[in-house]
């Protein structure tokens, strides 16, 4: 008797996000593109920001701002849907191009399979279509089975979690979302400001941090505050984040203090 059975498949990963394994890649894309800017913040995470919101400069001036697209795809390799969050250049403007194709069109009726070959910054990346062929229904299902909120990515979160009132529709508009989930309005929302009793709460906890770290911290919130000093402008979506950063980096100097202190 052999030590695994003769069927074992290992499990495929949880992973909500694509990513682009060695070689050949093989996928459909289910949805139209989200599109925004990417910025990291200090603790190296992702704030992603709409077309027409683009920061004036990065974060980190390290880590330059990049233009990204994220759709909803179908991994064949993963046999799931994913979302594929594409900040390649070279992906993109094949993708573009295939789309401007009238050989091609838009690409909800054929497989894509992107190769990648090298590492780090020496990868590279090739576009392939493959014939037009229908949409398996089996793919229909599993889009249908598990709503994704492209959305969700401007705010952090979840976008297969099921508290949304609203999904992402099929980018092919034959196809429908199931009757129990409603299409997202794609109109753009206008931007909120946080309430001012969120800007004072914040105010205190920059007054708990290091003195000496204030102006720095300072600046780095002017950031998502319209790069204005007037916390009340905040973009009430970067509020959770920012109040997470903020209390974090309090709670560590009064850690500090505490440590230091001199008993009597």
């Amino acid at each position: 008797m052999s030590f695994l059975p003769t069927d074992y498949k290992s499990p495929n990963s949880s992973n909500s996000y694509l990513k682009l394994q060695e070689g050949e890649n093989r996928i459909r894309i289910m949805s139209r593109p989200i599109m925004g800017w990417e910025d990291w913040d200090l603790n190296n995470k992702p704030i992603r920001f709409r077309m027409h919101e683009r920061p004036a400069k990065p974060i980190v001036s390290e880590k330059p701002i990049r233009h990204f697209w994220s759709l909803i795809v179908f991994n064949y390799t993963e046999e799931r849907v994913q979302i594929m969050h594409i900040v390649q250049n070279t992906i993109r403007k094949s993708i573009e191009a295939l789309c401007r194709d009238t050989d091609w069109g838009d690409p909800f009726g054929y497989d894509i399979k992107i190769v990648k070959e090298g590492k780090g910054k020496d990868t590279d990346y090739s576009v392939n279509p493959v014939p037009h062929k229908p949409m398996d229904a089996y793919l229909v299902n599993e889009f249908k089975s598990n709503p994704c909120n492209l959305e969700a990515i401007f705010l952090n979160a979840d976008p297969f979690s099921s508290e949304w009132d609203s999904y992402t529709p099929m980018g092919n508009e034959t196809q429908t979302q199931p009757s129990t989930v409603n299409t997202v309005n794609f109109t753009m929302p206008l931007r909120r400001h946080i309430t001012e009793q969120q800007a004072q709460q914040l105010e205190l906890l920059i007054q708990k941090c290091d003195p000496e770290k204030e102006e720095s911290i300072r600046e780095f919130l002017s950031k998502v505050c319209e790069n204005s000093r007037d916390l009340s402008k905040m973009d009430a979506s970067m509020h959770p984040k920012m109040l997470e950063l903020i209390e974090g980096r309090a709670a560590q100097y009064q850690k500090t203090i505490k440590a230091n202190e001199v008993p009597f």
